[in-house]
């Protein structure tokens, strides 16, 4: 096997680089490591969608039931106490996994993921009169 780094040839079973000591991984060992972190991204987006979704939900269902009552500020603070958690828990899930992916390509989409959805996150909490 060669190293990926200097692309000297190196025994099969070799750790490291015999020339420059760069850590030798096994195409098979890479292939597993970068499908683990493919599937870590999905279900990263996977459970931001499912919370905005639930978001949502709650959001159509509480405000029709309850504005009837005319108790607006119960709805406010029931939108604004789950919406900020809502945010919080999936940025936190997002950059737990952020930390513990080694695939570079899928941390950096990871990382513009999470840009955008704090962007969208303090946009859309921050500024709700913009909002549609």
């Amino acid at each position: 096997m060669n190293c990926p780094k200097c692309n000297t040839p190196n025994p099969p079973e070799a750790k490291f680089c015999r020339n420059c000591g760069a850590n030798m991984v096994s195409p098979e060992a890479q292939a597993i490591s970068d499908n683990q972190s493919i599937k870590a991204l999905l279900i990263i987006i996977g459970i931001d969608y499912l919370l905005s979704m639930v978001m949502f939900i709650i959001q159509k269902l509480t405000v029709p039931l309850l504005s009837s009552n005319g108790d607006i500020n119960h709805i406010d603070l029931i939108y604004k106490v789950y919406g900020w958690t809502s945010d919080f828990v999936s940025l936190a899930a997002m950059l737990f996994f952020l930390v513990t992916i080694k695939n570079n390509t899928v941390k950096t989409a990871l990382a513009v993921f999470i840009i955008l959805r704090f962007i969208f996150m303090i946009g859309y909490r921050v500024f709700p009169l913009l909002s549609i």
